[in-house]
């Protein structure tokens, strides 16, 4: 198996569902029967949660966001984040894969990890070679 390597960069989609996500949020705490100061406070303790959610996986500009993945020829995973810090361990079976997202789970020594990768943030022919190596990933071995 040969090493192949993914660049993940920005999703449209992901960034469009989130602050529809936030939004509905928003009017749901103010249709709520709450002070008026968890009104104000509540929306923008949530829009810096957003924000810090869309800088890490819509975007990809914070310092912990994943802008590559790999896998080596000897079937390890790896990533790399905006920073420069590289790291390689397994792929958990816990990672999910659907026709519109990614979500990889990966475990390092001491810690996991989780990247989302929308369908947008790649473009079709290496969304389409990960969800295969993915699914190759999954197979249970023949007896």
């Amino acid at each position: 198996m040969e090493k192949v390597e993914f660049t993940l960069g920005f999703s449209r989609s992901f960034t469009v569902f989130l602050w529809a996500l936030y939004l509905g949020a928003i009017a749901i705490i103010f249709w709520l029967p709450i002070p008026y100061f968890l009104k104000i406070v509540g929306p923008t303790l949530l829009f810096l949660y957003c924000r810090q959610i869309w800088n890490l996986h819509g975007r990809r500009v914070s310092k912990k966001a994943v802008v590559r993945i790999w896998q080596d020829s000897k079937g390890r995973w790896g990533y790399q984040t905006k920073n420069g810090h590289s790291a390689v361990g397994r792929l958990k079976n816990n990672s999910f894969k659907s026709i519109w997202l990614l979500l990889l789970n990966f475990h390092f020594r001491r810690r996991s990890s989780f990247v989302v990768i929308p369908r947008d943030a790649l473009n079709s022919m290496a969304y389409r070679i990960l969800s295969i190596r993915l699914k190759q990933h999954y197979l249970p071995l023949e007896k």
